[in-house]
């Protein structure tokens, strides 16, 4: 019978997912194609390898462009439907998000489905979620996704603005490197990571003072905002409620701990015994730093520490006392000893963390201990059944009280529950005088609680008190009878402005992280609770049950309306999202979830050495569960659980298979097993291919009301539907009515099939009879392949009849000869693809034919042409290498002319830009060749800068004849040369006048030996 433990009781499902899990047939991996950069499947001889019907399963779930998940994703099947349903939708988020930016950046992920201003750098990329990105991210056969997006923030164009917000990126890229095996990557970007760590120098703090003491603790401060939790608690008892309260939090320093740890590793892997020494010392300083000074011992939590910023006033240097749902995020990178495990036991409690569809971002109540109050003629006791071990008794006089003061973050009326005993047989009450208000005094009625001394959750009473903004004094005075004080209990706090009124998606009450169910965090706190359940000793906080239901209720979450769904937060008691602007933050790809299950639930833990590990939070009445088509160290794994072998009928027990090789068989699921598996192997990785076509500025452009600064590739149709797809709500703003199907959404690098957030170019309303949609290269280009992806909403925009591809050949447009369609008959919301001869062209476009009454569209319009191989550069007059000074990969590296080498300092990769131009990037450090400053001066000098789109980075590879070529600058005109056609090893290049001289000429010899820039 199937095992519902992990079902949400909140809130039902809608109907099952009703999957055909099972093969009608045997099926062989070797039927499962592999996209680029995957790993090929061996041929199954064990005919039990493969159980599941990946068509089914994606039919079932109603994806698009099936094939991209046959290629990629490994396949899962478990009793739990919510899990599985969600499961495949999030793959579909990761995939939706995924945006091919430009030739040399590749792809990159994205958080919105459309631009935002505040990114920092050109595409749309936020480093926060960045972690989440690249751990589910390494679970993809296709290593490019992952990869590119790694090597943007570390070599690219998301190098500079990295740190806007806080990131794990190292540690990401660690655990990636333990999925892929790849030991050469990851030790090649070694240097690139240690540059990230020191990045963030500025942030960093020696010996800071915590409640008026002086510590020897060494820690990194960030704001809550660009901890990526404006409105928090902390903000709001600063003097910036947005993103004040600067001060050394548990998360910034957590990240910080595991890249130290992970640079550590790696350094070790390259031999580097001082820097793995060196790193290895800085990851233990930030531990126990974190374990002694953001560590509350009275409260069993890990806080913040204000620094010394003026917004934080008279809280500087002073430990916040409420918690906020970041403390547990040390867990999420094993930082804390196991002694520090009490602090899950607010997680499962209803009065802290918990809620019906995941934990809330601050806890719903705070205590105020009686103890710590101001007291007047009343007396301190001892108990072990009092919280904090103390309580106040004897408030028996007329000027007795107990006074506490609770902060509120505006006036209104907040509940307060109030610890007590009562030893009498009668009902006591006090007097609370609120802010000296005698006039008004509310009476508090306390029940007979059998005896003195004693104290349980269950005495108490709870009452409603008026209170100001800031400050308030709840004085506690005699009244009738008799009673002691242990605690009370108030958050005024806690959603406080965080959950609107009604539901408008207009997002302008969003972001407030002081109580709303945040997928971001409820994924840090499922990473964290695996990382204690699996690694460390037993504790009596929380199971495997814990994990089990939180998952269960997070799959329960992302739904809307019947359908799997995620956006930005909800109310983690009803499951609404109240943060879910319109056209704006639909399939909000900010968390992680597959990964939750595969490495949480499933418990897969990779490792470094030829190991596979297993180590399940499954229910223990799971029959049957099965994940196929596994990317591991190079090779793919099935792994599969059938209690009795009649689930799945190829055999009983656990069952792992590598390559369609049986490695393992048990009849039992412990908790660890470890499996030996083959040696890391790196797939072949085939010739990439570069989209000339795509154009995200455009787009960016559009989308923020910005002058487009780079207006080719650019999109043109014969026809574009006119009328609104509906407004467009960013977060916090108010909600502005735009028009949507431009041609330019065709090129902006995302490929989506949702009628919202719309992502596509239509004809809709078009009285002619075909209509073209195209792009303008702005120079001669070759191409060789047309890519699009139709939009069909099956009702009026459906797939067309037919098309053909054309290109601008002398002035006219001209069918491109020898096409080849694939498939043959267009297909809905799938790729078409059409490949052809090599033609040189400025111009492509694609001629639709409508099915009759009804319009076209299509969500991306590409053109892949192989990826020129990395070249090196070689000066005429010299016969020296282009080169960096020193190999840095820092920002104003000078760029050199050097002794001839095989480094990767001394190649480069020429990629196509806008207008004809390419962009010179340098393999090492992944920077683009410029001028300093921007000069347009003739004896500038050259150096390598992050990709930042302005002009001088921008150059014309012109044919000079006898191989050689000249490298003009777009933004000054002049040549690349080398000062006083010097031919000494270390010469610095720079920009000339063009004068004829042998040291402005270039000999480009790409690693095969080509010349793909001269005659």
């Amino acid at each position: 019978m199937e095992d519902t433990s992990m079902r949400s009781p909140s809130r039902r499902r809608r109907s099952s997912r009703a999957l055909a899990a099972l093969c009608g047939s045997v099926l062989s991996i070797s039927l499962l194609s592999v996209g680029p950069g995957a790993s090929p499947a061996l041929a199954a001889d064990d005919p039990n390898a493969v159980a599941l019907d990946k068509d089914a399963i994606l039919a079932a779930n109603q994806l698009d462009e099936r094939e991209w998940y046959k290629d990629n994703i490994p396949f899962l099947d478990t009793p739990d439907d919510d899990i599985d349903e969600v499961y495949y939708y999030r793959w579909s988020t990761f995939k939706r998000a995924l945006r091919y930016t430009v030739p040399g950046t590749g792809y990159v992920s994205t958080e919105y489905d459309v631009p935002i201003g505040y990114a920092g750098n050109p595409y749309t990329a936020l480093p926060d979620a960045t972690g989440y990105h690249l751990l589910d991210g390494r679970w993809l056969h296709n290593r490019d996704y992952a990869g590119d997006y790694l090597d943007f923030w570390l070599r690219g164009a998301g190098n500079s603005g990295v740190r806007n917000f806080s990131e794990w990126i190292t540690s990401a890229a660690y655990q990636r490197y333990l999925v892929t095996g790849d030991a050469a990557q990851i030790k090649s970007a070694l240097p690139h990571l240690i540059a990230l760590y020191k990045r963030w120098d500025s942030n960093f703090t020696n010996d800071i003072t915590v409640n008026g003491t002086a510590s020897t603790s060494d820690l990194y401060h960030q704001t809550p905002l660009s901890d990526a939790t404006e409105y928090t608690e902390t903000s709001m008892h600063s003097s910036n409620w947005f993103s004040g309260g600067r001060g050394y939090r548990p998360t910034i320093n957590a990240y910080m701990f595991s890249a130290a740890q992970a640079i550590s590793k790696i350094a070790t892997m390259n031999g580097d015994t001082a820097t793995a020494n060196e790193y290895d010392a800085k990851a233990a300083q930030l531990k126990a730093a974190v374990q002694n000074s953001l560590w509350d011992p009275q409260r069993n939590f890990f806080m913040q520490v204000y620094n010394t910023d003026a917004t934080n006033g008279t809280l500087k240097q002073t430990r916040t006392t409420w918690r906020e749902a970041m403390g547990f995020a040390p867990w999420a990178f094993n930082l804390p000893d196991a002694q520090y495990s009490s602090a899950w036991k607010y997680l499962t409690d209803s009065k802290r963390f918990k809620a019906p569809f995941g934990p809330t971002t601050l806890e719903r109540v705070h205590d105020f201990e009686a103890e710590q109050a101001t007291r007047n003629r009343a007396n301190l006791f001892n108990s072990s059944t009092a919280s904090n071990g103390s309580y106040v008794g004897q408030i028996d006089f007329d000027d007795s009280h107990v006074t506490f003061t609770v902060d509120a973050p505006g006036a209104g009326t907040y509940p307060v529950t109030v610890h007590y005993a009562n030893g009498t047989t009668s009902t006591s009450t006090h007097k609370l005088i609120v802010n000296d208000d005698t006039a008004n005094p509310i009476t508090v009625s306390y029940a007979p609680t059998g005896a003195w001394q004693k104290f349980s959750e269950s005495q108490s009473v709870t009452v409603q008190v008026p209170m100001k903004a800031g400050a308030n004094t709840l004085k506690f005075a005699k009244g009738t009878g008799f009673a002691e004080l242990d605690r009370i209990t108030a958050n005024p706090y806690f959603n406080y402005q965080a959950i609107p009124a009604v539901q408008k998606r207009d997002d302008a009450n969003c972001c407030h992280w002081n109580g709303p169910s945040w997928p971001y965090q409820t994924s840090q706190i499922l990473t964290g609770l695996a990382n204690l359940l699996q690694d460390y000793p037993a504790q009596n906080f929380v199971t495997k049950a814990d994990y089990q239901t939180m998952l269960a209720q997070f799959a329960d979450l992302q739904h809307k309306d019947g359908k799997p769904y995620v956006a930005e937060a909800a109310n983690g008691d009803t499951g609404e999202w109240i943060y879910d602007g319109f056209n704006f933050s639909e399939h909000y790809n900010h968390s992680s979830f597959n990964d939750l299950v595969l490495s949480g639930l499933l418990g897969i833990k990779p490792q470094a050495n030829n190991t596979l590990v297993l180590k399940p939070l499954v229910p223990s009445g799971w029959d049957y569960f099965a994940v196929e088509s596994l990317p591991y160290h190079g090779h793919t794994y099935s792994i599969r659980w059938d209690r009795d072998g009649s689930h799945y009928g190829k055999g009983s027990g656990l069952q792992i298979f590598q390559d369609g090789q049986r490695i393992h068989q048990s009849s039992t699921i412990g908790a660890t097993t470890t499996v030996n598996v083959a040696t890391p192997v790196t797939p072949a990785q085939p010739t990439r291919l570069m989209n000339v076509a795509a154009n995200p500025l455009t787009a960016e452009q559009d989308w923020l009301g910005r002058a487009i600064t780079q207006p080719y590739p650019k999109a043109f149709a014969s026809y574009t539907n006119t009328v609104s797809n509906g407004p467009h709500c960013h977060s916090g703003q108010t909600c502005k009515p735009t028009t949507f199907d431009a041609p330019l959404r065709a090129t902006d690098g995302w490929i989506r099939y949702d009628k919202i957030p719309d992502d596509r170019w239509t004809n809709s309303g078009s009285p002619n009879a075909t209509d073209h949609l195209g792009v303008d290269l702005g120079a001669p280009r070759k191409i060789n392949e047309v890519k699009f992806y139709t939009y069909d909403d099956g009702v009026n925009i459906r797939v067309p009849a037919s098309y053909t591809v054309q290109y601008l050949n002398n002035g006219s447009w001209v069918n491109v000869p020898s096409q080849t369609k694939s498939p043959a008959t267009p297909v809905a919301n799938n790729a078409n693809e059409v490949t052809f001869p090599t033609i040189t062209t400025s111009q492509f476009r694609v001629v639709f034919t409508p099915q009759a009454g009804k319009f076209v569209g299509v969500t991306e319009l590409e053109s892949w042409y192989p990826e020129t191989p990395q070249v090196k550069i070689s000066n005429r007059n010299s016969g020296l290498e282009l080169g960096i000074a020193g190999s840095s990969i820092a920002p104003g590296g000078a760029v050199q002319q050097q002794t001839a080498d095989n480094t990767a300092n001394h190649w480069w990769k020429i990629v196509p830009a806008e207008n004809g131009y390419y962009k010179i990037f340098n393999t090492n450090s992944g920077r683009v060749l410029g001028i300093n400053g921007g000069s347009t001066t003739a004896g500038a000098t050259a150096l390598q800068w992050g990709d930042t789109l302005t002009a001088d980075h921008l150059w014309s590879v012109v044919d000079a004849g006898g191989g050689y070529a000249k490298l003009v600058n777009k933004k000054s005109g002049l040549v690349l040369g080398i000062d006083g056609m010097s031919k000494t090893s270390g010469a610095q290049a720079l920009q000339w006048d063009d004068n004829g001289t042998a040291d402005h000429l270039w000999r480009i010899v790409a690693e095969d030996g080509s010349t793909p820039f001269t005659s």
